[in-house]
């Protein structure tokens, strides 16, 4: 079992770990534990269900109700306490339980939502036109339930498409990167992209991206890149690391500034 510390945030709400892979094998049963805190000066009551997802061909999230995808595990999840009741300041623990089922074969994901289910204070402002505004502001977080039998561990992202989207404004044009996850395992990865002028040397780096891909997936990646630049050839280069003990993938476009 890996828990991942990260912490996710909404506001007036902080919760650790964002992610938890649990690693169960068939049959198996195992019991992790968030920490929620609630960080406003409000009471705070959440509710947790459990929902389905993946990513769309873009990385977007799609969601769709408990045990309605192949790949599902949500309806192995426990969660106790189901109703958490926070005061200000104050932090609890949340036990998440998972039972895997003794015919479950390699990976199965869901998201646990915590969503607040009592009333706030209106937050009071004033609109453009100067009228007054009251907006009722309801809080809700997510955390990335995975389960991966033992076994599997083999990592593998490969670019399978790189291409110059052109033009996407009058300062801006757009790479697009295709990526798999050919492994077995849910992977993340650091995706960095720079650019080089054939005869000056002079480079263009682009900020580097996180993504993760759960395995059998494809993402398209856009890349934003100035649309006006020193006229000449460049030579584009992606590169996705994904860690210890795996090969840098590389992937390279030749791009014209006319």
């Amino acid at each position: 079992m890996v828990v991942c510390s990260v912490k996710t945030h909404a506001q007036g709400v902080a919760v650790t770990p964002s992610r938890i892979f649990f690693n169960a094998a068939a049959g198996q049963a195992i019991t992790e534990r968030i920490r929620v805190s609630n960080t406003d000066s409000q009471m705070l009551v959440l509710s947790a269900t459990v929902r389905d997802w993946y990513r769309d061909s873009l990385g977007n999230k799609v969601y769709f109700p408990a045990g309605s995808l192949p790949a599902s595990n949500a309806n192995w999840i426990r969660v106790d306490p189901v109703q958490l009741m926070l005061r200000p300041h104050e932090t609890k623990e949340v036990a998440v339980s998972i039972l895997v089922p003794d015919s479950s074969r390699g990976v199965t994901n869901s998201m646990l939502f915590l969503t607040q289910v009592n009333e706030r204070k209106p937050v009071t402002g004033t609109d453009k036109s100067g009228k007054k505004i009251a907006m009722y502001i309801k809080v809700e977080v997510g955390i990335h339930l995975y389960n991966t039998v033992p076994g599997l561990n083999r990592k593998d992202l490969e670019f399978i498409a790189f291409e110059d989207k052109g033009a996407n404004s009058d300062s801006t044009r757009r790479l697009a990167l295709t990526i798999r996850n050919r492994g077995e395992v849910p992977t993340d990865a650091m995706l960095r992209c720079e650019l080089t002028h054939k005869t000056s040397g002079n480079s263009i780096k682009i900020p580097a991206r996180a993504i993760s891909m759960l395995p059998g997936a494809t993402e398209v990646i856009y890349i934003t890149i100035p649309a006006r630049e020193v006229k000449g050839k460049y030579q584009a280069v992606a590169i996705l690391d994904y860690g210890d003990g795996t090969d840098l993938k590389v992937a390279q476009k030749e791009i014209v500034y006319e």
